[in-house]
């Protein structure tokens, strides 16, 4: 009887590790952590990554940055998030010497982007830049970038 108990109890330790290791393996690049595993099983994120900026759907990351950026990560609200409100959050690498747009202007200060269910560093004390409404941080060549519902000014 022991035996028969310890080999079910194996068995189900055997599944829910290979359960877990399938689930990692499934995970955007740009999911980092429990939490964000958690709200991208849920369906409360839809995370995608792409390797530039040209191979982002439309719409997903500012137009300049289509032939500068790589390494992206895009993260929007997922179908148990509610309605779609525009929100999405974006990270990624930009090409050296790359300047933003003219029509950039200054904001008083970075704000929060929707969380999406990771973590970004806290940049509350970096200069920020509305870009045709984008929200910008360009931190030692990665920029951070986002936009709400709300037009941002």
């Amino acid at each position: 009887m022991a035996k028969v108990l310890l080999g079910t109890v194996a068995g189900t330790v055997a599944v829910a590790a290979a359960a877990v290791a399938g689930l990692l393996v499934t995970m955007p690049a740009g999911v980092h952590g429990f939490g964000a595993m958690v709200a991208e099983v849920q369906g409360h994120t839809d995370t995608r990554d792409a390797a530039t900026a040209a191979q982002a759907p439309d719409g997903a990351v500012p137009y300049w940055t289509r032939p500068v950026g790589a390494d992206v990560t895009v993260v929007r609200p997922g179908d148990a998030y509610g309605e779609d409100d525009g929100s999405v959050r974006v990270d990624m690498d930009l090409s050296p010497g790359t300047g933003l747009p003219s029509t950039c202007t200054p904001l008083p200060r970075a704000g929060m982007p929707w969380d999406g269910g990771g973590s970004w560093p806290d940049l509350t004390g970096e200069p920020a830049l509305l870009c045709e409404g984008w929200v910008t941080v360009v931190v030692d060549g990665h920029l951070y970038t986002w936009t709400g519902p709300a037009a941002q000014s």
